[in-house]
């Protein structure tokens, strides 16, 4: 059973922002063939829409968690958002899929502000058992989201065509924004000493627990980013599914990952359990995803049922090892959040765009990228699990 924590309300607006960035990054992923057709490209080529957003996304958190740290919170904010609007209205007037790359890397640029309060507002606010409750919860509602984005933008698609959906993006950012600018208070701690940025980061590059808990979180996120770059390819252009069945389809596995949060909140298995069980659940996924690859065989079970699999040993990985980095950093919450998030995001974006480069036919790319993922968190947790006493600072 999980405890009713306190400043729900905080998480509740936590959730929204953050909403905002998972929303544009796969609202248009049934109108994806669409888009293809629009711009006069492969379907392919489409991929590099999702791993543009996912790289800037990521690289920008960089900058916005020192910067968090130093100014506070509610002003990075603000300026995040208003620099996702930009990039949402350059994406409804693109001309060309190589504009509509770069107006989608604008919205990551803003939204990655969303990724770094994610990871730090918690840290502001609980510590401890509460740390690890709260991102279960923020997890939870996160992952929201992602189920509503897919059939909204497949709706707006067949209704209106594929610019809608940043027409819906540019509206829910404005009230989101409304809603910050009225309502957030600043919850960084205080007083912020005055620390350069690279001496911010030194400390956590040189910390091997708090860089295996992030290369495992870049493993969880490049083995979920894949397959949704993939799969509006390899169910729409390959199996040739509409796009309001690729919608559908393609949120069938985020249920898992909810659940998978839900699991890693609550209270009578150890930390090291938990963490056993979301590694072995992506091993699993992984060999069976690129298994059925090695004899030619594309369903959309042998898709589906993997995903799912990855999807909750992912939704229990967030919410651990996010714990598990952050919680020996309370007075650098905001320059770990940026590492934790900015990397997480950047490596998974690196993985999307691989993706792109290779073959799309089956789901043997697929599955290769989603086992290594996988066999990466392994060989991350490995020699954190031994002995535990040594490696949970706490959590």
């Amino acid at each position: 059973m999980m405890k009713r924590i306190e400043n729900t309300p905080l998480l509740m607006m936590l959730m929204a922002l953050v909403a905002v960035g998972q929303m544009a990054q796969t609202v248009y992923v049934p109108a994806m063939a669409e888009m293809a057709e629009a711009f006069q490209v492969q379907d392919g080529a489409m991929q590099r829409v999702m791993a543009a957003y996912l790289m800037t996304y990521g690289g920008s958190q960089l900058l916005y968690g020192p910067l968090s740290d130093a100014y506070g919170r509610r002003p990075l904010i603000l300026a995040g958002m208003g620099i996702f609007i930009l990039g949402a209205v350059m994406a409804l007037w693109a001309p060309s899929l190589p504009v509509l790359v770069l107006a989608t890397a604008v919205q990551g640029l803003g939204t990655g502000v969303a990724g770094v309060m994610a990871r730090t507002l918690p840290r502001d606010l609980y510590a401890g058992g509460a740390l690890r409750q709260a991102n279960s919860l923020l997890n939870m509602g996160i992952l929201v989201s992602p189920l509503l984005a897919p059939v909204i933008g497949a709706l707006l698609t067949r209704q209106f065509g594929w610019q809608a959906c940043f027409v819906f993006l540019l509206l829910l950012c404005v009230l989101v924004t409304a809603a910050m600018a009225r309502w957030l208070p600043e919850t960084r701690p205080q007083p912020a000493v005055a620390v350069s940025l690279l001496n911010r980061y030194r400390p956590l590059l040189a910390d091997g627990h708090f860089m295996r808990y992030l290369v495992m979180l870049v493993g969880a996120l490049g083995g979920i980013a894949v397959f949704e770059a993939c799969c509006g390819v390899l169910m729409g252009g390959v199996l040739g599914l509409d796009s309001l069945t690729v919608s559908l389809l393609f949120i069938l596995p985020i249920p898992a990952a909810f659940l998978g949060a839900w699991v890693a909140g609550r209270e009578g298995k150890s930390f090291t359990q938990q963490m056993w069980l979301a590694v072995n659940s992506c091993l699993l996924a992984g060999l069976l995803m690129w298994l059925p690859a090695w004899f030619g065989v594309m369903t959309l079970w042998t898709l589906i049922v993997p995903a799912a699999l990855f999807f909750f040993g992912a939704g229990m990985l967030f919410p651990l090892a996010t714990s598990g980095a952050m919680e020996p950093w309370p007075w650098m919450a905001g320059t770990a959040g940026a590492l934790v998030g900015g990397l997480q995001n950047l490596g998974s974006g690196a993985v999307a765009w691989l993706s792109a480069l290779m073959p799309q036919h089956g789901q043997f790319s697929l599955g290769l990228l989603m086992s290594a993922m996988a066999l990466l968190i392994f060989c991350c947790w490995w020699p954190l699990s031994r002995p535990p006493q040594e490696n949970l600072h706490g959590v």
